[in-house]
């Protein structure tokens, strides 16, 4: 890493369904790669919890409860996916496990597939715009609640729609809904994630893009998060030192680990 306090705080091993590699062996590639540190935060799908994720959540913290950091600077999350579609079961993840970091995120629209299922390129375009709309609503309405610490790859509809798909979407569209939400995570003292695992996919941008992390400085946003996405130790840490330079760019001069639910501000350097 080029980056003296380069962390990757959003990333997952095995414990959740989706990612390839031990705790341990994330660990070690951590180390390997220098980070200054390091959250793990594997996935809790509030909708599924019920069915499939209570013993998954309650696994990863006592694999995290283990973990021998030595030098390195480790710290305990969890990525909470629909909260809104479950409080309940988004309290009861976090209930008596004594997190440092929670993200919070949305993968699909309540009664509807994840975004990465969407046939987007047979949609009508108009469908497409109403889409997003009800997706940055439903942010909104997690901004509100208020349960986690940063906010996890905002636009990640776009990974897929236009990563993917390739289809183009005119964001210009949606600036007003964008502001709202930008202006909600200020005012709520919650951080906004920069999401490296877009420069390595077809979307070819972190989520939220350049754009919107000056938009976000500008609004007053001061709190921001980097995290690779990783699921297995091979993505560990990418894109972070590009993460990290385009925060400069769109003009932050620190950015944000959180340690007991508190955020710990770091210089980008």
């Amino acid at each position: 890493m080029k980056h003296t306090y380069a962390s990757d705080c959003h990333n997952h091993s095995c414990c959740s369904p989706d990612g390839d590699h031990s705790v341990p062996a994330m660990l070690a590639r951590a180390k390997e790669l220098g980070l200054y540190a390091w959250t793990l935060t594997d996935h809790c799908e509030c909708q599924k919890f019920e069915t499939r994720y209570r013993e998954r959540v309650r696994q990863a913290w006592e694999e995290m409860a283990g973990v021998e950091a030595g030098g390195l600077r480790f710290c305990r999350g969890i990525e909470l996916g629909q909260p809104m579609e479950d409080l309940d079961a988004a309290q009861e993840a976090l209930s008596g496990r004594d997190y440092d970091f929670v993200i919070g995120s949305l993968h699909n629209l309540r009664d509807k597939p994840d975004f990465y299922y969407m046939d987007a390129a047979n949609m009508d375009p108009e469908a497409l715009h109403a889409l997003l709309d009800a997706y940055w609503d439903e942010i909104l309405n997690m901004i509100a609640w208020g349960g986690f610490d940063s906010l996890g790859h905002l636009t990640y509809p776009l990974r897929y729609i236009q990563g993917e798909r390739g289809v183009p979407v005119d964001m210009s569209r949606h600036e007003e809904k964008l502001d709202q939400v930008l202006a909600a995570l200020v005012q709520a003292e919650k951080a906004l994630e920069v999401n490296t695992s877009g420069l390595r996919q077809k979307l070819g941008e972190t989520m939220p893009n350049l754009p919107i992390l000056k938009r976000y400085h500008a609004l007053g946003g001061r709190l921001v998060t980097l995290g690779s996405d990783a699921h297995c130790t091979e993505d560990l840490g990418k894109g972070i030192d590009q993460g990290m330079d385009l925060l400069k760019e769109a003009g932050f001069r620190e950015f944000t680990i959180y340690e007991k639910r508190q955020p710990v501000m770091l210089p980008l350097e």
